[in-house]
């Protein structure tokens, strides 16, 4: 007997049109965004990010002998240290750098007269300094890119500072011995160490509207106690400088500037806070 084979039909081989995914149901491929490639020397800035710096800073203060006589005869020129810290601010390239500033004012002896004043011992004082200034400021700085890594700045600081510390003011009189200073007319003076006759220049009479008898190392008394010692200090100061970034994490900067105690120059390094972007 001879098998007959079951009848093929059309759709033998094709598979089950309710089972076979389509291009219109099959689940949409998960397309991965580029991760962000970190470059360490990449120091562009985004226009639409900020950018936090933390650092130090350090400006040198000099007031020239020139400015001091301005005021008084005599003098020489002061040089006096500032340092601090600073945390900086930055977007489209303009900066806002809160800062609080130690500012070390001290001198040594510096005998002063009178200015234009006649040349006798009552218009000569000697002068010593200990005073120190705490800054809070703030400084708004623009900025223009001359360089891939450098930046040319300029802008203003402002701020309040809070003086204390010592401010000796001392008669003196024409004599040698112990802290003997010499004026411009070439004679020599030493401090008072206490009252004496009229005309040496240890008296209250030799000296015009003074209310104490200012010998043996006599401080002078601030504003809250009737003196002349300032306790607050304005700092405003236009400036100039360059912006030194050659990394993503690290700035530089190197500035001048004028201020009520004088010109200065400084540097300063901060950290920058960017992080490295996470996968």
């Amino acid at each position: 007997m001879v098998a007959l084979a079951a009848p093929r039909t059309a759709f033998a081989d094709e598979k089950d049109p309710k089972t076979e995914p389509t291009a219109a149901t099959a689940p949409p491929a998960t397309v991965e965004p580029p991760a962000e490639v970190w470059d360490i020397h990449d120091v562009t800035e985004s226009p639409d990010k900020k950018y936090y710096f933390a650092g130090l800073r350090y400006r040198g203060n000099v007031i020239p002998a020139a400015l001091v006589r301005i005021f008084v005869d005599g003098g020489q020129t002061i040089y006096t240290s500032m340092v601090g810290g600073e945390f900086e601010i930055r977007k489209r390239g303009f900066s806002i750098i809160p800062a609080l500033t130690f500012h070390e004012v001290g001198t040594g002896d510096l005998l002063f007269k009178q200015n234009s004043s006649a040349d006798i011992p009552g218009n000569y004082s000697l002068v010593n300094s200990g005073m120190k200034i705490l800054y809070a400021s703030v400084d708004l700085l623009w900025s223009s890119k001359v360089h891939r890594n450098v930046d040319v700045e300029y802008g203003l600081g402002a701020g309040l500072g809070a003086l204390f510390g010592s401010l000796e003011v001392n008669w003196v009189k024409e004599g040698t011995g112990a802290g003997q200073l010499t004026g411009e007319n070439g004679k020599t003076y030493i401090p008072c160490q206490t009252t004496e006759a009229v005309g040496t220049g240890c008296n209250k009479a030799d000296h015009q509207n003074s209310s104490s008898d200012k010998v043996g190392g006599y401080r002078e008394k601030s504003w809250f106690s009737g003196g002349s010692k300032p306790v607050i200090w304005p700092w405003i100061t236009p400036q100039l400088g360059l912006r030194i970034k050659p990394i993503k994490n690290f700035v530089g900067r190197l500035g001048i500037g004028w201020s009520l105690t004088g010109f200065w120059f400084g540097l300063s390094g901060s950290y920058g806070l960017e992080q490295k972007p996470k996968p």
